[in-house]
């Protein structure tokens, strides 16, 4: 996949490894069902941007998530446009964790669709052909096993123990599908991937860092890139020269990230041994490996001392005019008020208002929102 940026063009394949665990406690941003409906307010955005924006990347219609009776998200309904930065604020106990983890999949509505690119993200997130093959052979494998096996101690002759074994297998793949089909269709259970949201170009960074503390800067960005040769045996052992030559090209790759991210000096650091705001920009630099479309970042600047901050703040809004997508959850406001070109803001479950920074700023409802009037 080749880069937006010009000095990223040599990439490894798309795929994320950087989206592995949800980190927040969904409690947190539980809320009452109450609050207004959305009014939208137009105004400029923050200056620069793509000149490619516009157009709606992700759409999120009618969502809704619930904790026994508490409602976290209640109808939420809104638009991250392409190649823009949408900041998505509200008072603590909005439903901006919730909504952000339903956004990146770690956790499935009570009702409502999120869209990526026209498709639903229940639909992306499913397992993959691959996965689906494994599962099945497994399951056919042990069912024909205990048929022949059976029909051995029956003293069967071999023709019938072949037959047992085939009708084992055909019953085992049978009831992998069968099991799954109840579970969508009656249960309304589907087995959800977030990690297949990420190969299709969401991903998304969480509040509190997940750098590999004992794996260097390099060897940390090195991991992005799913489907690596050398993760399979097989190129390993007859193809290392393939290897070899797909392992330099995502290291000089991992070496542009570091430069756009002004951290080469620290190529050969240990990643425990970085400050929070170093951890930050590692952080985004692995995103960066997968080359994404939409980037959900969860409060980037929170703990990041002021020199670092603002460096983190210029990379963002660099990538963005390199036509990268944001959504970012921020209670710095001056943070969110320079960096974005729509403010979306929640309040009990709902969004209240979007518009842009400077006509948000002004609101009187999302002033009241936050000091309780």
């Amino acid at each position: 996949m080749t880069s937006r940026n010009p000095e990223l063009d040599e990439g490894a394949e798309a795929g994320s490894e950087t989206a592995t665990e949800a980190d927040a406690d969904a409690g947190d941003d539980a809320a009452v069902s109450g609050g207004s409906g959305v009014e939208t307010a137009t105004g400029a955005g923050p200056d620069g941007g793509s000149d490619r924006g516009g157009d709606a990347i992700v759409e999120v219609e009618e969502l809704r998530k619930t904790f026994g009776g508490i409602v976290a998200v209640d109808g939420a309904t809104f638009e991250l446009e392409e190649a823009k930065i949408t900041g998505l604020i509200g008072p603590n106990g909005a439903g901006k964790t919730t909504t952000f983890n339903l956004l990146s999949g770690f956790l499935q509505p009570d009702s409502g669709e999120v869209r990526f690119r026209g498709r639903s993200t229940s639909e992306l997130m499913r397992p993959s052909a691959a996965e689906d093959r494994v599962w099945v052979t497994a399951s056919g494998i042990t069912f024909g096993g205990v048929g022949a096996s059976l029909a051995g101690a029956a003293g069967a002759s071999l023709a019938l123990l072949g037959g047992a074994a085939v009708v084992g297998l055909g019953f085992g793949a049978g009831l992998y599908y069968g099991q799954r089909g109840v579970r969508e269709r009656y249960l309304e259970s589907r087995p959800q991937r977030p990690h297949r949201l990420a190969e299709h170009g969401m991903v998304r960074t969480f509040q509190i860092t997940r750098e590999l503390q004992e794996m260097t800067v390099m060897e940390n960005l090195m991991l992005g890139p799913s489907d690596q040769r050398g993760e399979n045996l097989f190129q390993t052992w007859f193809r290392p020269n393939a290897v070899a030559a797909q392992e330099q090209e995502i290291r000089d790759r991992a070496f542009e990230v570091l430069e756009l991210l002004e951290l080469s000096h620290l190529t050969n650091e240990y990643a425990g041994n970085l400050s929070g705001g170093q951890r930050k920009l590692l952080e985004l630099g692995r995103v960066l490996m997968v080359d994404p479309d939409v980037i959900l970042l969860d409060e980037p600047v929170a703990g990041v001392n002021p020199s670092l901050r603002e460096n983190l703040m210029d990379r963002i809004l660099e990538l963005r005019d390199q036509g990268y997508s944001f959504c970012i959850v921020e209670h710095d406001m001056d943070v969110i008020m320079r960096l974005s070109d729509t403010v979306i803001v929640m309040d009990q479950g709902q969004v209240l208002t979007e518009g842009s920074p400077e006509i948000i700023r002004e609101d009187e409802r999302v002033i009241d929102a936050y000091l309780g009037g």
